[in-house]
């Protein structure tokens, strides 16, 4: 027996619409990674992360502001030891400055790496 939305849709359609994106979106996943276009869109993004002014700023900026080596020993401290702190302080703050750059970069079609993504996903439903 269906049920019904209170559009008057069927909620079982509904739901095989739903399956049916998502195991259209898997696809286009398995197929971009097959083809190796994950890897390239993951290196331009590293590529381009880290040759950011405004991210290589933000990270100089947490060093600068770094407890870590303000702390008393900390010019004897071991090398190891010191990266260590340093990371641990400073290692989400770095994280999440990336994470916007990255997003920022794939999310604009117009730019080498979304652009890629985009060339991409069109190329593949286009082969459907």
């Amino acid at each position: 027996r269906a049920t019904m939305t209170a559009g008057g849709v069927d909620d079982a359609e509904v739901a095989a619409a739903h399956r049916e994106s998502i195991e259209a979106e898997k696809a286009m996943v398995d197929a971009l990674r097959k083809d190796g276009t994950f890897e390239r869109v993951r290196k331009a993004l590293i590529a381009r992360c880290v040759a950011d002014g405004g991210v290589r700023a933000k990270v100089a900026e947490l060093v600068d502001a770094s407890e870590t080596l303000r702390q008393r020993g900390a010019a004897g401290a071991k090398f190891e030891e010191l990266v260590d702190r340093l990371r641990e302080e400073v290692e989400k703050d770095v994280m999440v400055t990336f994470a916007d750059k990255a997003w920022e970069l794939m999310t604009d079609e117009r730019g080498e790496v979304g652009g890629m993504i985009a060339e991409a996903v069109q190329k593949r439903l286009g082969e459907r």
